[in-house]
Order: structure tokens, then C-alpha cells, then sequence
């Protein structure tokens, strides 16, 4: 999977969606927008279940059920082509946006600036506790 992704632009109407959906079947909605091609009338992802399991850290099971919780509202449609040799190519669905999802390709994030301060080669023993350490309980 490309580690390029769309910005989305969620508006309003997301919250009745989100509740249908639930916690789950709603980050694969996001991620399967996320990773789209296209405009939003001909939106497509090409992308299979377990690399989209390994990038939510869920399994492929959960990702396949919210997949097909998606596909029972009416918002992915799966197609599978096979390649010349007869095998199947990779998974690629067909996305209904809703109305009030809009994807920003043209913004770019603002570059990550590493942080200047040194970083320790090794803290002591003590001082690797005491960073650690929140709160001392006496006996």
C-alpha cells in the first residue's frame, strides 16, 4: 500500500454514518478513502485486506467484516480482476462518497521539523527510573 494518502474533508453529515458503522467498520471507511484514486463521482482504492489489516494494526478478520459491513450499507462495491495469467490481482473497490466527504489533493503537509535538542546516547540506571517513576508508595 502507498504510504501517500488523500486528505479528506469530512463535514456534518458524518456523524449518523459514523454511529452505523461503528468504531471499526468507520477507520476502514476512512482508510479505504484514504488510500482512493479518482475523482469523487469514480472513487477507487486498490488495495487488499491485510495490507489494510498491517497499517490499522487490526486482523485481516476484522477488516474483512467491516468490509462487508460497508458493502451491506451500500458504500463499497468489491471487484477483483485476475491478471493475464489467470491469478487473481490485487483487491480493488469501487467507493460510494457520501455528499458531505470531499478529498483536498492539492494541500500538502507542512514539513516535519526534527527536534534540534540532542538526543542522550544512555541515562544511568537512576535516572532512567526516576524519568520513569510517578509516584512513591512508603510501606
Amino acid at each position: 500500500m502507498s504510504t501517500e494518502h488523500r486528505r479528506l474533508v469530512i463535514g456534518h453529515g458524518s456523524a449518523g454514518l459514523r454511529r452505523a458503522l461503528g468504531p471499526t467498520g468507520w477507520v476502514v471507511f476512512e482508510q479505504l478513502l484514504a488510500c482512493s484514486t479518482g475523482p469523487v463521482d469514480d472513487c477507487r482504492a486498490e488495495v487488499s485486506v491485510r495490507s489494510m489489516a498491517a497499517e490499522l494494526g487490526l486482523s485481516k478478520d476484522t477488516v474483512a467484516r467491516a468490509l462487508c459491513r460497508l458493502r451491506s450499507v451500500g458504500l463499497v462495491a468489491p471487484s477483483q480482476s485476475r491478471a493475464t495469467s489467470g491469478v487473481f490481482a490485487g483487491g480493488c473497490y469501487s467507493i460510494a462518497v457520501p455528499a458531505w466527504i470531499d478529498f483536498d489533493d492539492d494541500i500538502h503537509p507542512a514539513p516535519i521539523v526534527a527536534d534540534p535538542r540532542p538526543v542522550p546516547k544512555r541515562l544511568s540506571a537512576s535516572r532512567q527510573l526516576g524519568s520513569q517513576l510517578a509516584l512513591a508508595i512508603d510501606a
